[in-house]
Parts: C-alpha cells; structure tokens; sequence
C-alpha cells in the first residue's frame, strides 16, 4: 500500500469575553519566604553523546537495540513521550522590541511596526501572521495572503491555496517566505509500494515560496521523513528542529491467535531487523524545484553527524536542520541525535532541545519497580548555532521534573536556566507532592552539569508560567491560589528564593512592561481554585522581596484568551503602552430541559473578539473592544472565523486578523477603518 504522511492537526481557538474594569485590588503581598533551600534527590548527570563513526557502526548499533525490542507486531511502543505544552512568550524587558529577521525598505522594527511576539531578541519564530512594515503576510484556511498596507486601502496583492499540504507556520525574509507543515498527500513527493503489515510515517514539509511579484509562488520544496516539531531564524539562518522513527519496514503479524503464531510472527520480524539497512533509521529527504523535479535527494543526516546517548534512549531520531537562506533555500547541515526531542529553545548563541526521559515499557512490563521509572526526569541537548553553515553539538543533561513549555528554559551568560515540576509515578503506590524547581546548568566537557539548584516552589502544586528577565526569575505556580515567586539567579551557584506574592488565580503568561513592571494573563479564580475568567494583572517587582499587585482586570465569567496558550497571540506596542488580548466568550441560557435550548441561537451569548487595554504608569485601563464580522451574536448570527487571533501594529494603525479576514483600526481610539475579506 502507499506509505502516506500522519497529518499534523494544530488548532488554535482564540478566546474570551469583556467586562467593566474592577476596582483596584487590595495589597496582597507577602514578604520574604522563610523556607531554607532544601537539598533534592541528585539526578545522576548525562553523559556527552558518543558520535558514530561510519554508518556500518550506525547500523551495527540500531540493529543491536532493536533486537531487544522488536515483537509479533513489529517495534513496540517503547518511548515515554510525556506531554510537553508548547506555548510561550516575552522579549527584552525594558525595550518592548520582537524580533522579525528582515526589516522592511526603511521601516525600523519597534518603531515603525511590530512584529511576532518572541522569546529572545534577535531570535525570530515561525507564526501564522508576518510583516515586513509594509507588507502582512496571512496564512488562514491552508491560504497564504499578501496584503499591501501602504496605500489609502487595504489591497490584496495576491493568495495562494496550499495543496495537498498542511501549513502550521512561516518566516518572512525579505520577499522569500519559508513555510512548514506535514503532507496530505504523498503526491508532491515520493510514496513507497509496499505490502503486508507497515504503518505510515509521518513526512514534514518546508517549502519556500516568492512573493515579489505579489502572489506567493512555490519556489522549492523541501520534504523529509519526521514530523516538524520547531523552527528559529536567527542571522539568514534558520534551523529546523524535527523528530523521525524508523521507516520502510513492512512486518509479520500473528497468522491466527495463539503463542505458536506470535513466537514465529516475532522470529520473522528478528530477522526483518537483521536484514534492515542504513535507510530504515536514518531519516530520507527530497528537495523539488517549481517544476516538480528532483535537485537533490538522499540521506538526510550524514552517519558521521549523527551521535547517540551513551546510555540507550530508543531509535528515534532528533535532527536539526540548518538552511542559510543567503545561499539560497539549500540544507547546509544536519545533526542527528538519536533520541526524541519536544521543547525548543534558542539564544542567539544556542539552541536547546529537551524531551522527557526515554521509557522501555518491557522492562517495566518485567520489573514494575525497576529504578528507571523513579520520578520524571528531562533530557537536554544544547547546539551551538553560531556558525551560520552548521550547527555543531555541545553537551547533554539531565534535570528533575518536566519544563512547561520553551519559556520554561534560558539561557544567559552561558548558563542554561530550566524550570521544572517534578511529577509523582502514576503507577506508584507512594504519597509525594509535586514540587517545582530551577536547575543551572553549565556545559563542561559535553555534559550539561547542574552548577546550582532551587527547589521547594509551589508544594502540591505546578508551574504555569515563567519569566527569566537578565538575573531574575518569576514563577507561577497554582492548584487553589497564584505564588509569585521572585529568584535570585545571579550567583549561579546560588539561587535564592527573595520574594512571593499569593492572590487567586494564577498568570499563564508573563510579560515585561519595563520600568519594573510585569504583566500577567490568566484566569481569575475563586478560594477553592475554580477558574472563573480572563484575568490581567500587572505587577511591580522594582523590590524582589516585595512584589506587589498594582492593578487587576477581571473579563466576563468562563471568558479565556489565545493568549495562555500560545504568546504570539499577544501584542504590547510600548510606544502608545499598548496591550491587545484577544478573547473569547461562549455562554447559553438553558430555559426547558425539553427543547434544549442551548442549541437555539436566540439563547447563545457568543463573543469573538480582542480588548485594547493602555498600561500606562502600573495601571489598566480598557480602550475599546475590536469584534470582526460574525464575532459577537447579534440576533443569534456568529461566525467561528471571526475569532481574531493575532494583532500588529504600522505606523498609527492596529491591525486584528482572524481567519475571516483582516480589520484595521485606528492605534489610540481602536474605532474601525477598514475590514478586507479573506473570503467572498
């Protein structure tokens, strides 16, 4: 049958509702926390990956490993794939500036217009809305849109429909856009005739396409075995972060039931395993011109690029991809690891993949009390990224605990700062508490060796939010109430707890405003820890020891933001103090059980749309509200698209964009200009 791509489903619903500002909040602070710094279990430290030297011991090493894997039913379901939340979101505290890779004409970044909202300056994130200051690229419906902003009215220059493809994200350099995504279809690239007992393998996509005529055309197409797991653009350079299995093996099931018909059904797949090639674990790649023809194929990762843990971590592979976009969209390097990877993080220095620690179910299935399984633990790999050809390995590690997502990871003056809760075994019959900690990691030697620790935050509860600015950390945790802890990193060797502040709810983002003032999206909630609607707060850390709450805004009941989930839903234009959430309300009145009324759309209160807010001086004040065509219900008539999903700023407009289409409006009063339609 034909080998076709697991295709990737990413959605991203934009949330929540408005309501009249609260008064301001009564001071909750409280002061330094007595608790001394508990020593914790030592995680024994990884050790520096060991590279293959030709692809016979490559091979040699796979088949080895598979052996002791390999079943009636082909390779088992041997990686502990703990979940990991990708989402985010800050920059540089006291500048408010993001960081798109090319600047448009004379436009300036941060003066002109803004753009993706990012982790680290100087380190641009693949997203679903780019602009160069004259120029905004849309991708809405597997459609990419050019809309021209520098006239009198909107004007589209162009769309392209994206066949067989699933899109997830873009980078805009220059007049080029480099997209990435799975395949709907094998039909762009190859597909494998096979038969018998073989699962499909996910292909990912990263294709380049040229918008200086105005519409997008595809240029190149860049495919490769693997699913896409994250992209950074640093310098021209952008590095490619995916994750394949082993491919191409079609394998004996069971012929009737029985232990006889397993026994031989395992033996034949033994010797499937004997016989498999270079191919079968190493990721393929194909790379197609405009017209459909091949410019370069093979091997993606060369066998002496490749590096495997020195204690086994399974057969996938994690390959990192550099394609220096000044040579054009051409794969410069690639380094292979054999071993998963989920979080990714970048400096403008280095980049960091961390996945949680790789489980053998059959030695679990034979030792329930096997030592492997005590505790969750994260494995980091730290890349040097530099080089704009290459991308070279530096050193591995281990923490305690699983990270939240990439904000959860830092790295500053070459010191990786990770945070983490520790997450008790399911399948233990012990009573422990989850804690959360920050471990400092330096690379000496190629391993990532723990150099300080602080552990002890939120007993019981985990992390939901974290914000490394320079020194400092800020941690959220929550279960039943929101600590706002305040950390002292600046003597690697010895963080310090200075500071918690206790209200209700918790912040599932954190952003700095500058002059000491950090603002917070999340939920508000009750005493019992019930959630109960958007909540904006903004906080003074100018005393570590002392951080208090100066302002508060609480949205309309079960009202939530795209914001919590996902940081590139979030804009601060400083230059105006500026904030745009967008928010999302869905509520029905049920008035007789019998015709349930929840479906009838006279009942339904739907809001789709953002809320401006100006933070000017620690305070919170709504400006206005932007709704799209369809995104509140008047009369009962709404529209799904209309949710708005991001929102940026050129020259003295804001613009909000949803799948619908695209709303410009004026920058300080918020009142509407001009919507262009996606769709007619």
């Amino acid at each position: 049958m034909n080998r076709i791509a697991l295709v990737l489903v990413s959605l991203a619903i934009v949330t929540t509702s408005c309501s009249s500002p609260v008064p301001e909040p009564p001071d909750t602070t409280v002061g330094l926390v007595d608790r001394p710094n508990r020593p914790s279990s030592a995680i024994p430290a990884a050790q520096p990956l060991v590279q293959f030297s030709a692809c016979d011991e490559f091979l040699d090493y796979a088949i080895e490993h598979a052996l002791e894997l390999v079943g009636p039913y082909g390779l088992k379901g041997n990686f502990w794939d703990y979940p990991m939340l990708e989402a985010v979101d800050p920059r540089d505290a006291e500048s408010g500036l993001i960081s798109d890779s090319e600047l448009a004409m004379d436009s300036v970044q941060g003066i002109d217009f803004s753009g993706t909202n990012v982790q680290e300056i100087g380190v641009d994130e693949p997203d679903i809305v780019k602009t160069d200051g004259q120029r905004i690229i849309i991708l809405s419906e597997q459609t990419i849109f050019v809309v021209d902003t520098t006239g009198q009215n909107l004007k589209l220059l162009g769309k392209t429909k994206i066949q067989d493809l699933y899109v997830r994200d873009l980078f805009l350099v220059g007049d080029r856009i480099i997209a990435f995504g799975s395949m709907s279809s094998p039909a762009i690239i190859r597909s494998i005739e096979v038969s018998g007992n073989s699962y499909p393998s996910p292909i990912s996509v990263a294709f380049e396409l040229d918008i200086s005529n105005g519409t997008p055309e595809i240029l190149q197409t860049l495919a490769f075995d693997g699913t896409y797991t994250n992209a950074r653009l640093v310098d021209n350079t952008v590095r490619i972060v995916l994750n394949s299995q082993p491919t191409g093996f079609v394998w004996e099931f069971p012929q009737g039931g029985g232990l006889k018909a397993e026994h031989e059904a395992e033996e034949k797949n033994r010797e499937i395993i004997r016989n498999s090639t270079i191919e079968n674990w190493v990721p393929y790649f194909v790379l197609k011109n405009i017209h459909g023809d091949v410019i370069d194929e093979g091997q993606l990762v060369d066998c002496d690029h490749a590096q495997h843990p020195k204690k086994f971590s399974g057969l996938d592979m994690l390959t990192v991809l550099s394609v220096d976009m000044s040579n054009g969209f051409r794969v410069a390097d690639a380094t292979g690891v054999l071993a998963q990877g989920h979080t990714v993080y970048a400096s403008t220095k280095s980049l960091f993949v961390a996945t949680q620690q790789w489980f053998n179910w059959r030695v679990f299935e034979e030792n329930p009390e096997a030592t492997q399984f005590e505790g969750v633990t994260t494995e980091i790999h730290q890349f040097d990224i530099t080089d704009k050809q290459s991308t070279e390995y530096v050193a591995s590690g281990n923490v305690r605990g699983f990270p939240l997502n990439q904000f959860a990871m830092s790295e500053h003056k070459g010191i990786l700062r990770i945070a983490t809760t520790s997450e008790p075994n399911w399948w233990s019959q012990e009573e422990s508490e989850s804690e959360s900690m920050i471990t400092l990691l330096k690379p000496i030697d190629g391993t990532l060796s723990q150099v300080g620790m602080i552990d002890g935050l939120g007993l019981g509860e985990r992390i939901f939010s974290v914000r490394f600015i320079e020194d400092t950390a800020f941690v959220v945790t929550f279960r039943e109430t929101d600590p706002l802890y305040t950390v002292d990193l600046s003597d690697p060797t010895e963080p310090a707890i200075l500071g918690e502040l206790k209200i209700l709810g918790y912040s599932a983002y954190l952003h700095p405003l500058g002059n000491n003032l950090l603002l917070g999206v999340g939920q508000d909630a009750n005493e019992s820890g019930r959630i109960e609607g958007t909540q904006i707060s903004i906080f003074d850390v100018s005393d570590l020891d002392n951080p208090k709450r100066t302002a508060q805004l609480t949205l309309a009941q079960d009202s939530n933001s795209l914001v919590e989930y996902d940081h590139r839903a979030f804009l601060y234009w400083k230059p105006e103090n500026l904030v745009v959430i967008p928010v999302h309300f869905w509520n029905w009145e049920i008035q007789n059980s019998e015709t349930d009324p929840r479906y009838e759309e006279e009942n339904q209160e739907v809001f789709f749309g953002a809320i401006g807010l100006d933070v000017s001086n620690g305070a919170i004040r709504e400006i206005g509200q932007i709704i799209h065509p369809g995104g509140h219900s008047d009369k009962g008539v709404w529209d799904y698209m209309s949710q708005i999903q991001r929102s940026l700023v050129i020259g003295n407009d804001l613009y909000t964009i949803s799948m619908k289409g695209l709303l410009r409006t004026d920058l300080t009063t918020l009142e509407e200009e001009e919507f262009l339609h996606f769709w007619d």
